[in-house]
């Protein structure tokens, strides 16, 4: 959090955003909805401004918990939708 921080000191009125991956927070695996929680309220005092939030399978349970803390933490929220294939070819 510190490296964060030194940062925002830094370059004050620039937004830093992050990816948040829903309930996983920054991981792979759940985390207990307060851990999420008080991972957005963290970074959101050290300085993030903008949450993009995702769920790698688009569960909307784990969408909305990400959507939530990041809101309750005071942060601008993007909520995103995952989408993998080949847009290049329109048989797909």
């Amino acid at each position: 959090w510190k490296r964060l921080e030194n940062l925002r000191e830094k370059v004050p009125d620039i937004p830093f955003q992050m990816l948040l991956r829903g309930a996983n927070a920054v991981g792979y695996t759940n985390y207990a909805d307060n851990v999420v929680y008080k991972f957005c309220q963290q970074a959101q005092e050290s300085g993030v401004d903008v949450f993009r939030v995702f769920d790698s399978l688009n569960y909307l349970e784990n969408l909305k918990l990400g959507v939530d803390a990041a809101g309750k933490a005071g942060g601008v929220v993007e909520g995103t939708m995952s989408y993998t294939g080949d847009v290049a070819d329109p048989s797909k």
